[in-house]
């Protein structure tokens, strides 16, 4: 079965300290459509690969060469502004070495030797997974000439006034933006920013109580109408 990635395809880092079996995942890697980022066989050289080649993806063998291993890896990457996901291809099995790779949430946990659609499989599950995880905690506004890429857990309350609304942010000033309420809900497309009236939006993460007529975020009081009321406590 092939799972060729589109060209061009993801950039794929493999941090890997037997040669035989990393120069074979690379040519595997190519051969269905990805490009190999590097192949490291440390914790400090995957570190200098990762800051330099900027991957998609890791893959990581749990044993390295010098003192720090795969898990030390997992751990770097996933401590990173945005990080990236990372599959464990490994000999290592014991409870032991399971449970530390658990703890860093990989997108996946394969034992050696590694079979060649288990891998494209995962790579391609798991590269899609993130993606979809991205779009859905990140939107994408325009305001005037710029165009703001937010984090949707940022966002508080959204308030009409007139043909604009103001956005109010947890990390920022509040952006104003020519649009009507609904266009600018339907353009988050979130499930947890949801319309409580005709002039307020709001952000279900940051609300924290709320009672028949009103939801309060940070503790300012926001309406709900009874147009919006079921569909409002349905979500709560």
């Amino acid at each position: 079965m092939n799972y060729a990635a589109p060209a061009p395809g993801p950039r794929i880092l493999i941090v890997e300290d037997e040669f035989i079996i990393s120069d074979t995942i690379a040519e595997l890697l190519r051969d269905n459509g990805y490009r190999v980022a590097g192949e490291a066989i440390s914790y400090e050289e995957a570190v200098k690969l990762y800051e330099e080649e900027t991957p998609d993806l890791a893959l990581l063998d749990i044993r390295l060469s010098g003192a720090r291993t795969g898990i030390d890896v997992a751990r770097y990457l996933a401590a990173r502004p945005d990080p990236i996901p990372f599959v464990f291809l490994t000999s290592q099995v014991d409870d032991a070495h399971i449970g530390l790779a658990r703890d860093t949430f990989p997108a996946g946990y394969l034992s050696k030797p590694i079979q060649t659609t288990s891998l494209l499989a995962t790579i391609a599950v798991a590269l899609h997974n993130h993606q979809g995880q991205r779009r859905e905690e990140t939107v994408s506004l325009r305001a005037g000439q710029a165009t703001h890429l937010l984090p949707v857990a940022t966002i508080r309350h959204l308030q009409a006034d007139h043909v604009y609304v103001r956005v109010t942010l947890t990390d920022q000033k509040p952006l104003v933006l020519r649009r009507s309420l609904g266009e600018l809900v339907k353009e988050i497309d979130n499930p947890n920013i949801v319309q409580t009236h005709r002039s307020h939006a709001v952000n279900l993460q940051h609300v924290t109580r709320y009672d028949n007529r009103s939801v309060y975020v940070d503790g300012a009081s926001i309406p709900v109408s009874d147009t919006y009321r079921e569909s409002v406590m349905a979500r709560l």
